[in-house]
């Protein structure tokens, strides 16, 4: 049965029902009624995987993957809500790899100034460094640093490599071995 009046938690946190958005990966959800009886289950959302390069068996260290779909703010540190399922996919990777610890690395093209590409691709790499943590992955296993423009992977001539240019990059530091 159940007396009416339910309240929802997935993973632990409370949340109106039907209005929590899950990430990819393994869940827990559990359904409580105003009397405190409690029913769990375990469930997955499944989905195409942005980042296919994210598999504890084959990655190693110093490898470096690149973060695609994580998109900012034009000349802004503020990640774009699209963004959010690489985010969750980087999370459960890491949540589920409790030993592996990565550095996320920011990189800009060759426009602005030096001091400015450095700022700027740092406090991204922090930005999506404090969200992983804040969604519960260790501090000590998540580190940031901005390249600023000094690791470019194509021209800064064109716009095209320009793009490729400013990125998010995470590199694997240690597999906890």
């Amino acid at each position: 049965g159940g007396t009416p009046g339910y309240r929802l938690e997935i993973d632990g946190f409370s949340t109106d029902l039907g209005k929590k958005n899950v990430s990819y990966g393994k869940h827990e959800a559990r359904v409580i009624d105003v009397m405190g009886c409690d029913a769990y289950v375990d469930f997955e959302v499944a989905g195409e995987k942005v980042m296919s390069g994210l598999d504890a068996k084959k990655i190693r260290v110093g490898q470096v993957l690149r973060i695609n779909n994580l998109y900012f703010q034009a000349d802004s540190v503020d990640i774009t809500e699209k963004s959010k399922p690489v985010l969750d996919e980087i999370f459960e990777f890491l949540n589920n790899n409790p030993k592996i610890v990565v550095e996320i690395g920011g990189h800009t093209n060759n426009i602005p100034s030096d001091e400015y590409c450095d700022k700027l691709s740092t406090e991204r790499a922090k930005n999506v460094a404090e969200y992983l943590i804040k969604r519960g992955i260790d501090k000590s296993r998540v580190s940031y640093k901005g390249y600023g423009k000094r690791k470019p992977i194509a021209s800064n001539s064109t716009a095209a490599g320009r793009k490729k240019n400013q990125r998010v990059e995470m590199k694997i530091l240690s597999l906890g071995d």
